[in-house]
């Protein structure tokens, strides 16, 4: 009796499993952004947090990982943003693309003149090239799993 009792326990699990897991179905994108200068490696896997605030002509794209043992934040933001296409990165003063990140403890920002950043036709994944602060380099592409809108 136990036995048919675990089997049918079993059985239930099994079934139960794909609709019952609190696990998100959805795939996390795929980075490769490499670094190198200062700190050096290829961010590969990264949560992500996107928004675009069409009002205010501004995205946010925010990755966060792990690269060679350290924590990773790399933001870029888009002022100015009108859809995919390739923006020039600069400082915050510039009023175009503009990229921090911290990368353990050494902070690592555009300044003007930077480089480039491309938002790609799907609106959530694209490129980068671009010169931080702190003898940094970053190439490479990125993405995001999905956009909010704010």
């Amino acid at each position: 009796m136990r036995a048919a009792v675990l089997v049918v326990a079993l059985v239930m699990v099994g079934a139960c499993t794909p609709l019952c897991s609190s696990a998100p179905n959805a795939t996390v994108p795929t980075q490769n952004l490499v670094f190198s200068g200062a700190v050096s490696g290829t961010l590969t896997n990264a949560t992500t947090d996107c928004t675009v605030y069409a009002g205010q002509k501004q995205a946010n794209f925010e990755l966060d990982g792990v690269l060679d043992g350290k924590q990773v934040t790399f933001h870029i933001q888009v002022n100015g943003f009108t859809g995919p296409a390739t923006y020039p990165v600069g400082s915050i003063l510039d009023g175009a693309g503009e990229i921090r990140s911290q990368i353990g403890d050494l902070i690592a920002d555009s300044a003007t003149g930077a480089g480039t950043v491309t938002v790609n036709k799907d609106g959530k994944s694209g490129s980068v090239t671009a010169d931080l602060g702190n003898g940094v380099h970053v190439e490479g592409t990125w993405a995001c799993d999905k956009v909010a809108t704010g």
